[in-house]
This record gives structure tokens, C-alpha cells and sequence, in this order.
């Protein structure tokens, strides 16, 4: 596996956390009209993010029995 790949996603899961916040904090300030666009954001990265997740939790776990 190359080592970019694991670089890479884990510079997605901390954007995906910080675009998940921002839909968040959006939501709870209220911006009328744009209210479902950021729910549907925060589900879609939310997704996104749990999927980078738990890719770099089943490397690091893979890694940690191959040893």
C-alpha cells in the first residue's frame, strides 16, 4: 500500500471534520433557504468521513497484527 495513501486520507478526514463542523454551525445559525443544502453537506461528509475513518483504523489495526 503506498504510504501517500494513508497521508492523503487522512488529510480528507481532517477537512471532512472541518467541513462537517461548518454544516453544523451553519445549521444551528440558521440561514434560511440554505438550511437543506447544509444538512445534506453535513450527511454526504459525514458519510465521507466515517468511510476515511475507518479506512485508517483498518490500516492502522492491519499494521499493528502483521507485526
Amino acid at each position: 500500500m503506498p504510504r501517500f495513501r494513508r497521508i492523503w486520507s487522512t488529510v480528507q478526514v481532517g477537512v471532512l471534520a472541518i467541513a462537517v463542523a461548518f454544516c453544523v454551525v451553519m445549521l444551528v445559525i440558521g440561514q434560511g433557504k440554505l438550511d437543506r443544502v447544509y444538512a445534506v453537506a453535513a450527511i454526504f461528509f459525514g458519510l465521507a468521513l466515517v468511510g476515511h475513518s475507518t479506512y485508517l483504523w483498518l490500516l492502522a489495526r492491519n499494521a499493528r497484527t502483521s507485526r
